[in-house]
């Protein structure tokens, strides 16, 4: 026991944090000494005797004088609390008492918080410290870890040569376990133990009240019961910190409670605006704060209730001012503003507003409704406009009732723009809800106009991709991404035209309508660096979870297409967590299943694909959409590939029935008649075949992207035999070759190769599958590699070794780092887009450099294959 060890003429200091048992610790010291004769005279330090001098020499003293015991004259004045100065003649008396009391059985001295202790005492303290070494005296003194006392005097004392120092700490799970069962009176279980311990850091008083607020609660001590412990243990943490802050100084209180305003992290300037303290002020007060606990996050609630609710609400409200005057974003000023009444600001309806687009960019709803049905208690709110907002939120979060509340925004708006801004998003819910006619009727030009108009014609022309009844009757031809969308769709415009036209209105809109229809013209017009740039400037900036779950199915497709499977991969599972449990936008479902499709099937996962297909299939709210149709299409692929002609064709058949509601005959969006020539020559129909082979290469020359033509080509190489069959794919070859699709390019080899090798041109057709062999696996296409080996070995050439370095060697994260930093992203902008910690960017990086034998960044485009 550490108590045996204090030596007569030592010094021991007991430290620890709050609640370790700092008092108990001396009490027990107390306690063995005064059993062994000695006599023990004790003090606490507090705030109060910090301002009275020689006060903890009197409470010391004080309860002995009525023993009989003869008091030097000169130490009378420090005992009647008279002298205020620790001149040498009263420390001198004081040290004389002090000796006598000790006489020949000893004394121990005991002060409790001696940091708290006044001057006076403190220099009487260093004086007797020096002195007593040849005397019986002991001295015992305790502080809180996190206290400090630049008093000399202090200072000098712990200088001496202690006899120990004792260092208070966390409570031992069996200790905590024995007295748990003195508590409950009985057999407790561990895990319920350890999860007291846990809630209560340990601290040995905590720890203690806990035990017994379960126990008065009659909460069972077991392992059923130990999710009981966080939610006892907050409030028993609250109350002693709350006990203890009522004990400290009104300037420490003060701070207290500025800090639980403003939160963690508080901001310094605001803080120290707030508490109306000088920054040594303010350091001490914080200092005294974190030493009994009131600066956790679980102190908060308890300090903040603690104050009368007009102090509280007028404290909120000088911090929203306060933190706004130091340019605080608009979602911490509007934190503070809900917790004020309304009409003490003009400027709170407007924050509050903004606050209010910022949590629905964010995708969190409910603060978004929060913040706006504040705003709508400001005597200058705009009605309209916060209905507006608040089914916007209601709608970002899948919340029921988003479609009446805009039907009342849109009533309530007066003016052209309001009735926009209200028709656009009321038209999106009515998307949600399946409600098509009533979409037109809200999006139509007749009933919105004004500076919007254009803007509510492009997001018209995009529901038209969802509901046949939203294709508009008479096109209106504007440079718009939508209406460019649309030309392409419909045939009035060829590639070329389109990317162009993409380019140039890109380079002044940022916004989520024409990044996402700018990306998918350049995507099918074969420009996928361009389409994948929009995507990642999407990705770079506040959107609701179904918009970043469409931008990354954006990416993945255009890096699918352009034969980077591996990360394209990577962006789908990324859209998988975003999507997963989406159901209201049938159309991106339509489009994310026909992407996963094509992913399975290129990793040789035929049943697992053509499972979701069937699945997807079966779902009524899908087949309202154009995007059916290429889950049809796909359904095809998938059945050709298991060996189901008929089945396949009479897929594609439906992919054309389907396309028949909408003018969209585009074959860049929908190579359905390829397929059908595929599977028609499954069949023996040649004839057939053929037909549909020629109509999809003439509509592919006339749309003018490599990608669709080389396809087209090869499907038409498949379907004819004999030279004319061998011509097409040597011309699907050369139209691959000049295009950015490596894994198209990747099949017209293994086709013309495999045509080759038939044909009796065994040497020729080796080197086109080499050369096949290599892109599949640079594009990580497990499926063709494999078809590209077994042709490959079929021409006699020897088994060669799979790549183990190089693009297919990389995690898919290592895959997605490499290719933003080939692009020319830094490590913040590659971490905003990946959503990952910024700190882990450069190891991933380097990583990936390692795999492909690249000294740094500047060598991945080459290797990559990555256009700047």
């Amino acid at each position: 026991m550490w108590c045996a060890s204090i030596s007569a003429g030592g010094t021991t200091l007991v430290e620890g944090a709050a609640g370790t048992g700092k008092t108990s610790a001396l009490d027990e010291a107390a306690r063995f000494w005064e059993k062994r004769g000695h006599k023990v005279i004790r003090a606490h330090g507090s705030e109060l005797d910090r301002s009275l001098p020689f006060g903890i020499v009197a409470q010391l003293f004080e309860p002995v004088l009525d023993d009989d015991l003869e008091v030097p004259p000169e130490a009378l004045g420090a005992l009647r609390l008279t002298s205020t100065e620790p001149d040498f003649i009263v420390l001198q008396g004081l040290y004389r008492l002090a000796v006598r009391l000790a006489g020949d059985t000893g004394l121990l001295i005991v002060v409790d918080d001696v940091h708290w202790a006044d001057a006076p005492s403190l220099r009487w303290l260093a004086y007797l410290a020096l002195r007593m070494r040849r005397q019986p005296i002991s001295l015992v003194l305790s502080i809180g870890a996190d206290e400090r006392c630049d008093d000399p005097s202090f200072c000098e004392v712990v200088a001496q040569p202690l006899s120990e120092r004792i260092v208070l700490g966390e409570m031992d799970l069996g200790t905590a376990t024995e007295l748990a069962e003195r508590v409950f009176g009985g057999a407790v279980d561990r895990v319920f133990v350890e999860a007291c311990l846990e809630a209560a850091d340990g601290n040995p008083q905590l720890t203690a009240r806990l035990f017994r607020a379960l126990a008065d609660d009659q909460v069972p001590p077991e392992a059923a019961s130990a999710w009981q412990a966080a939610e006892h243990g907050t409030f028993v943490r609250g109350q002693v910190v709350l006990g203890r802050l009522r004990r400290r100084p009104p300037r420490v209180v003060t701070a207290a409670q500025c800090a639980a305003v403003l939160g963690p992290q508080p901001h310094p300037g605001v803080l120290a605006e707030l508490t109306g303290m000088s920054a040594i002020e303010l350091t001490d007060a914080l200092r005294t704060l974190n030493g009994i606990g009131a600066l956790g996050p679980q102190v908060r609630s308890a300090v903040l209730d603690d104050m009368p609710a007009a102090s509280r609400a007028d404290l909120h409200a000088r911090a929203a001012r306060s933190l706004r005057n130091h340019g605080a974003d608009d979602r911490a000023v509007a934190e503070q503003l809900l917790e004020t009444p309304p009409g003490a600001d003009a400027w709170a309806c407007e924050v509050l507003d903004r606050a209010a687009r910022d949590a629905v960019s964010r995708g969190d709803p409910d603060a978004a409704a929060r913040l706006l049905w504040r705003s709508l208690r400001e005597p200058l709110a705009n009605p309209a406009r916060a209905f507006r907002l608040l089914g916007v939120a209601e709608l970002t979060g899948g919340l029921p009732g988003a479609t009446a509340r805009l039907r009342e925004a849109l009533a309530a708006a007066g003016d052209p723009v309001e009735r926009a801004q209200t028709a656009i998003p009321l038209a999106m819910a009515l998307h949600a809800d399946g409600r098509p006619a009533e979409l037109v009727s809200v999006l139509d030009s007749n009933t919105v106009t004004g500076p919007l108009t254009v803007r509510v014609r492009e997001h018209r022309l995009m529901h038209a991709f969802g509901f046949a009844e939203a294709v508009p009757s008479d096109f209106v031809s504007e440079d718009q991404p939508v209406n460019i969308l649309y030309q392409a769709a419909i045939g009035r415009i060829d590639a070329h035209s389109a990317a162009a036209l993409t380019s140039r209105v890109m380079a002044n809109r940022s916004d989520t309508l024409g990044c996402v229809a700018g990306a998918l013209t350049l995507c099918v017009a074969d420009h996928h660096d361009e389409a994948i740039a929009l995507t990642d400037r999407l990705l770079q900036t506040k959107h609701t979870p179904a918009t970043r779950g469409l931008a990354f199915v954006l990416r993945s497709n255009a890096l699918r297409r352009r034969g980077d499977l591996t990360a394209a991969r990577a962006d789908a599972d990324a859209a998988e967590s975003f999507l997963r449990n989406e159901t209201r936008w049938p159309l991106i479902t339509a489009i994310y299943t026909a992407l996963r499709v094509d992913l399975l099937m290129e990793a040789s996962r035929v049943d697992d694909a053509h499972a979701l297909l069937e699945s997807a299939c079966a779902d009524e709210r899908l087949r309202s959409t154009w995007s059916m149709a290429a889950l049809y299409a796909a359904r095809g692929r998938v059945n050709i590939v298991r060996g189901d002609p008929a089945a396949a064709l009479e897929d594609f058949l439906a992919a054309r029935d389907h396309e028949q509601r909408w003018p969209f005959r585009n074959p860049a969006l929908l190579p359905w008649r390829a397929g059908a020539a595929l599977a028609c020559a499954a069949l023996s129909d040649g004839q057939r075949a053929r037909q549909f082979a020629d109509e999809e290469l003439a509509n592919a020359r006339a749309w003018g992207a490599p990608r669709l033509l080389g396809m087209t080509l090869r499907a038409g190489g498949r379907v004819y035999s004999g030279s004319a069959g061998r011509a097409l794919l040597e011309a699907a070859v050369v139209v691959l070759r000049a295009s950015s699709a490596r894994l198209e390019l990747a099949r017209a080899l293994t086709d013309l190769g495999v045509t080759l090798r038939r044909q009796g041109d065994t040497s020729l057709a080796r080197t086109h599958l080499r050369d096949a062999l290599d892109l599949a696996q640079k594009s990580g296409s497990e499926a063709l590699s494999a078809r590209a080996y077994a042709e490959l070995v079929a021409t006699g050439s020897g088994p060669r070794r799979m790549r183990q370095t190089g693009p297919t060697a990389l995690t898919p994260t290592e895959h997605q780092v490499a290719n933003l930093a080939a692009r020319g992203r830094s490590n913040e902008e590659i971490a905003t887009t990946l959503l990952v910690p910024a700190h882990t960017i450069e190891g991933l990086l380097l990583g990936a450099c390692r795999k492909l034998g690249v000294a740094g960044r500047l060598q991945l485009p080459e290797v990559l294959d990555v256009a700047d």
